[in-house]
């Protein structure tokens, strides 16, 4: 009998660490509540760097924190590093492995080389190979639609605003499992970052494994361990820990027998813990206590359409703020030579593939990236700083301002050692150690927008701009970019309107010279019809699926709205009604594919018009440039290495 308990008990353990369930559809993200705080920054359980920890107790699939702006800047690496001598290059890359892959956030198309600047959860979240709780999602930016600042009255056309603010939004992090209240959360940053395929120690495959089959190992004992007396239940159990999972686990035994107990007596304990993760590492869990006392909220804020004209979006208070209480977090990341860092160049004139080279009358014009309209500058420092709070990218400028800057007062954020720290070191320290506060100058009620006082000198450069625009509007007409275009196509206001196929008249304002169709494309390879041609030729047509047809792999949902699906194409064919939703038939422009295939089935929601290349307003060369003033009474005299006659790079 003994034995062929453990001969089934080992078919059922083997298929509990085999099949771990599916990833669930992503639905519905849910909003965080009322006067609660949502989401906190501390320091992480992990080492003396930012952590994000729950406010409350997250389900699968509920967003986290408000939905956060991205400032997406180009060909940093391509114009600059060459130039550069070793230190310079390593400040450089200090400050872009803070920043996130254009490919994550939907700016990949913006330039040849694309990096996305982001605050608040996205950015103060660190990583964990074994407890990744949470994930950016993909489609909330790459879906994103522009309905609300166009119906407010915004005009891309003719706004001397143009170009000058991030249309790039709804950065939304997204929990993949149960979060409870006062957790850290953590992200996945990619097998190779967070060592997922080291094998003495476990990843999170095989925590989330281990304790599906601990609940059935604690299920069988339950219901076995009395019958067949503690020796033999012993027995099993240790059997179960040895050959089984020598056999199923195979490489990663070692790592998944690692949080089994000691004996079967302990299954529960680690169960009651809320498995093994936590179980491991309980330090990953404050108390809320803890939290308000020693963290900040950041969720204080959400986005909005600004009330300030041509500014775009703007931030509003989310609850009822009092006078000198903390609105927002600022953690700086340091630019070094920022100046200089953020300039590029583009060529205007048609490049001759044939020749390698681009036609006569080309011009290459030198611009300053975006980014510079979002970062702090001192006059007497050649360094620029990102602030990387939570919304504080949508602060707007305001002379009526309701915050201001101060430093830091927590106690785990050493901020007297980063103020002594000379320039050329700060890209070496932790934006834990470089902490500033948005502080409310008044009693701000809930709905507010926050305003900051930018300085004199941006206030009198933006009426220069406003001035100066109408000169630049009779010399030039600009045509709409994808923000407008996908407006016709993804409005709500005015219902859904069907893309064009390529027998029909094109969309009014499409300028094929500076946006393209753009498809999110996965499909199912083993699912393949063929139709045949006109010329006798038969064409491959695959049917669009949502998901990977393998599953899942590590926690990413692998849907197919993410950027690394997204590619040109032609929509041949179009079915269905507004109704019952459009769908289309497209031939994806596929890049040394073979040949040319069809994708059936393709949702309306997954067709956008995209900008090309260097053609989207905020690479305009009569765009509004102007940094925000680092307060002088809080600017440390260490970081002054533009003081006394000292001319550094940036003033050459």
């Amino acid at each position: 009998v003994f034995f062929f308990k453990k001969l089934y008990f080992q078919k059922m353990l083997a298929r509990s660490i085999l099949c771990a369930p599916a990833l669930l559809a992503v639905g519905t993200i849910a909003a965080s509540n009322g006067d609660e705080c949502g989401v906190y920054l501390a320091e992480s359980s992990t080492e003396h760097v930012l952590g994000t920890f729950a406010g409350r107790n997250y389900q699968r699939d509920d967003a986290i924190g408000s939905r956060d702006a991205i400032v997406q800047f180009a060909d940093v690496r391509m114009t600059h590093a060459d130039q550069m001598e070793n230190e310079e290059r390593m400040q450089l890359e200090n400050f872009l492995g803070v920043c996130w892959s254009g490919d994550a956030t939907g700016g990949m198309s913006e330039a040849d080389e694309v990096i996305s600047a982001v605050g608040g959860p996205c950015f103060s979240s660190t990583g964990h190979v074994g407890m990744i709780n949470a994930i950016i999602h993909q489609p909330s930016t790459l879906l994103r639609t522009d309905s609300d600042l166009l119906s407010a009255g915004y005009d891309e056309t003719t706004s001397p605003g143009r170009g000058a603010f991030t249309t790039y939004h709804n950065l939304t992090l997204l929990a993949v499992d149960k979060i409870p209240a006062g957790m850290e959360i953590f992200l996945d940053f990619g097998a190779e970052y967070n060592d997922y395929a080291d094998t003495s120690k476990p990843n999170i495959d095989d925590y989330r494994k281990m304790d599906e089959a601990m609940e059935k190992m604690v299920a069988f004992f339950i219901k076995h361990a009395e019958s067949i007396g503690d020796t033999a239940a012993t027995e099993v159990y240790e059997f179960m820990k040895k050959d089984v999972l020598d056999l199923t686990a195979e490489k990663r035994a070692v790592a998944a027998r690692s949080l089994l107990p000691d004996t079967y007596h302990g299954l529960q304990k680690i169960i009651d813990a809320g498995g093994s993760a936590l179980h491991s590492h309980p330090e990953v869990v404050k108390s809320l206590d803890w939290l308000k006392n020693n963290a900040y909220c950041q969720d204080n804020l959400v986005p909005g359409v600004s009330k300030i004209e041509h500014a775009g979006r703007g931030a509003f208070v989310s609850r009822d703020i009092k006078k000198g209480q903390v609105v927002a977090p600022v953690p700086l990341v340091p630019i070094n030579n920022g100046r200089i860092i953020l300039e590029y160049g583009k060529i205007i004139g048609e490049f001759d593939e044939e020749t390698g080279a681009y036609e006569e009358g080309a011009e290459r014009v030198d611009l300053k990236n975006l980014l510079l309209n979002y970062v702090l500058e001192h006059p007497k420092s050649s360094v620029l700083f990102f602030p990387a709070g939570p919304l504080v990218p949508y602060v707007n400028h305001g002379k009526k301002a309701n915050v201001k800057l101060t430093w830091s007062s927590k106690s785990w954020s050493n901020i007297e050692e980063s103020q002594n720290t000379s320039p050329d070191l700060l890209s070496e320290v932790s934006s834990i150690d470089m902490m500033l506060e948005l502080v409310a100058t008044r009693n701000i009620k809930k709905g507010e927008e926050i305003l900051l006082d930018y300085g004199d000198e941006w206030e009198k450069a933006w009426n220069d701009h406003v001035k100066n625009w109408k000169a630049v509007m009779k010399e030039i007409t600009f045509s709409k970019s994808a923000l407008s275009l996908n407006a016709i196509h993804h409005g709500a206001e005015k219902g859904i309107k069907p893309f064009p196929t390529s027998s029909e008249d094109p969309d009014d304002g499409v300028d094929d010279e500076s946006v393209e169709l753009m498809c999110h494309i996965l499909y199912d390879e083993d699912k393949v019809e063929r139709r045949r041609n006109q010329d006798g030729t038969r064409t491959k047509v695959y049917p669009w699926i949502p998901h990977a047809p393998d599953g899942e792999k590590r926690l990413k949902t692998d849907v197919a709205i993410r950027g690394v699906n997204r590619m040109g194409c032609t929509i041949t064919e179009r079915y269905g009604d507004e109704t019952s939703g459009y769908k289309y038939l497209v031939s994806p422009h596929r890049v040394n594919a073979g040949p040319s295939v069809l994708v059936k089935n393709v949702p309306h929601d997954a067709i956008r018009y995209v900008d090309k290349a260097y053609m989207s307003p905020q690479h305009d060369r009569h765009v509004f440039r102007h940094t925000i003033r680092f307060p002088d009474e809080i600017f440390p005299t260490k970081w002054k290495d533009l003081d006394k006659g000292n001319k550094g790079k940036d003033e050459l």
